[in-house]
């Protein structure tokens, strides 16, 4: 047997103090590396940058082109939702 011990092949029935020592080490320093990874997938800076990329991906191309049927939709949306609003806040005057 390796004092290198990665896997679960070696149980404390049959490990040595070192061997388990070792094991212990390997999964602490398994453990740390997943927090790190996760801890920089929830900084703030980097989901700001995703939903921005989220974002430009919307309206943007690949190849940095203006997606124009998203904008008019966009656009169209807008319009309609002001003209709602005008033609309700119209409608409460008069009655």
């Amino acid at each position: 047997m390796t004092d290198n011990v990665y896997t679960s092949d070696v149980t404390v029935d049959n490990a040595t103090p070192a061997q388990l020592a070792e094991s212990i080490r390997l999964r602490e320093e398994r453990i740390s590396e997943n927090i790190d990874e996760l801890v920089g997938r929830i900084h703030p800076k980097v989901l700001a940058s995703q939903a921005v990329d989220r974002a430009k991906s919307t309206v943007v191309t690949e190849d940095g082109q203006p997606k124009t049927d998203t904008i008019a939709l966009a656009a169209g949306s807008v319009l309609g939702v002001a003209a709602l609003v005008i033609g309700l806040a119209g409608r409460n005057r008069r009655g």
